[in-house]
């Protein structure tokens, strides 16, 4: 079976009704599995969480725990990313896909640069100062294929920032889902394409995985539940829509698992703190490592107790909710170099220092607040029709999947959700 995983970035349960009133996403639900408290996991950040989605891991076994290394040395806005596949500790759907001899292709899905198992890969990486955008996602990603699409595309893309990105990524899911066959090439042994069509198309990915941004970027600039974001839901709608329309058109859907996930809600933002110019202003031996609305705080281990008075001493001062210590972090598998976390009250995002504005919303809060429940759409001969789920972990997707499509994942913390399909082994 082949495996198409599409993100929504930023989609989360209270967007759940808006979204299954419209025809795809709702189709989907009655074609398939719907869960709508699907718990993410801490930190609530996209690059942990979407590796989360591909290992079925916590941080503290696949090894991102957040979207940037700390380096405190770099100035916001020049610190590389977690950009490369080789940082992740653990067997993806990718690698494993790979390593059973099967084609994959990834669009914008983060942790995937320089990968060594996506044949057709355009990274979601970010130029820093001083580089050119183009020129990074050709050398982190599969250069010849990017070349050509942006020779063959590249004039439909009204620009590179969304939703025209978006777009542009869907356009891309087409071409590499409908493959049409070029005179003069062949198609080797396709499995999936009958002898009578091998003069018409070529070999789709069997694993293909489409992070889409869109309603994340139009909730960073204009809140959570402002109209650009409730266009932003509709046109996801609509490009989930063109992907199943894209699969239908190759014959293909009704043996092809559909999964559609989110990773994390947003909150609007209120207030700033300058957490980490407070902690160097007091003496106190640590640094903030912002998450949005909640931080890691970074210290040598001997430091803890010190760290952990101070914090818990001024928490009204500084107006925390909560102070995580190590004990509760290992808990929900948080990084292990973690060993305490902060959360101020609500609305309030952790910048670097007093001269940050912060407005829109954001994310980055613990997994007690609503924003940590997220969408899950399974579709395929294998699952459940309108089946609705009444809760799960996002570390059981990649699992469920894996069995789902024929993969194992050996190193997966979460479970597989037995209760989706319509026959269980």
């Amino acid at each position: 079976m082949r495996l198409v995983v599409i993100s929504l970035d930023a989609a989360f349960a209270a967007d759940a009704d808006y979204l299954l009133s419209l025809p795809n996403l709702g189709g989907l639900a009655q074609e398939g599995v719907f869960c709508g408290r699907v718990r993410t996991i801490y930190p609530t950040l996209t690059y942990p969480i979407h590796t989360s989605l591909m290992t079925g891991c916590y941080p503290d076994r696949h090894g991102i725990g957040h979207n940037e290394p700390f380096d405190p040395r770099l100035p916001p806005g020049r610190r590389p990313w977690f950009w490369d596949e080789k940082t992740i500790l653990a067997d993806t759907l990718f690698s494993q896909a790979s390593r059973a001899g099967r084609e994959t292709a990834a669009i914008l899905w983060p942790v995937t640069g320089h990968s060594k198992h996506i044949k057709w890969n355009f990274p979601e990486v970010l130029a820093l100062p001083g580089e050119n955008q183009a020129l990074k996602v050709l050398r982190y990603g599969s250069t010849c294929w990017l070349l050509k699409n942006e020779l063959l595309y590249g004039k439909k893309r009204n620009s590179t920032g969304q939703p025209d990105l978006d777009d542009y990524a869907v356009l891309i899911a087409e071409t590499l889902i409908r493959r049409q066959y070029a005179p003069g090439e062949g198609l080797g042994a396709a499995r999936d394409v009958k002898p009578s069509m091998r003069i018409q198309s070529r070999h789709m990915p069997d694993l293909l995985a489409l992070h889409l941004v869109d309603l994340d970027a139009m909730r960073h600039r204009y809140g959570v539940f402002s109209q650009e974001a409730k266009d932003a839901l509709t046109r996801l709608d609509a490009r989930v829509g063109r992907i199943i329309a894209a699969l239908e058109a190759r014959e293909a859907l009704k043996d092809t698992i559909l999964a559609v996930v989110s990773d994390h809600g947003q909150a609007d933002v209120s207030g700033t703190l300058p957490l980490d110019a407070w902690l160097r202003a007091n003496g106190i031996p640590a640094r903030a490592q912002t998450l949005g609305l909640g931080a890691y705080i970074r210290m040598d281990r001997g430091d803890y107790r010190v760290v952990l008075k101070a914090l818990r001493d001024n928490m009204e001062q500084l107006g925390l909710r909560h102070v995580y210590t190590r004990e509760e972090l290992r808990m929900i598998r948080a990084p292990e170099d973690v060993l305490l976390a902060v959360e101020p009250m609500e609305g309030i995002a952790v910048v670097e220092d007093e001269t940050e504005a912060k407005g829109g919303a954001t994310h980055g809060f613990g997994l007690h607040h609503a924003g940590a429940q997220c969408l899950m759409w399974l579709s395929g001969e294998m699952f459940k029709k309108g089946e609705r789920l009444d809760a799960c972990e996002l570390v059981d997707i990649a699992p469920t999947l894996a069995r789902a499509s024929g993969l194992t994942l050996p190193m997966a913390q979460g479970r597989v959700l037995t209760e989706a399909f319509a026959q269980t082994a």
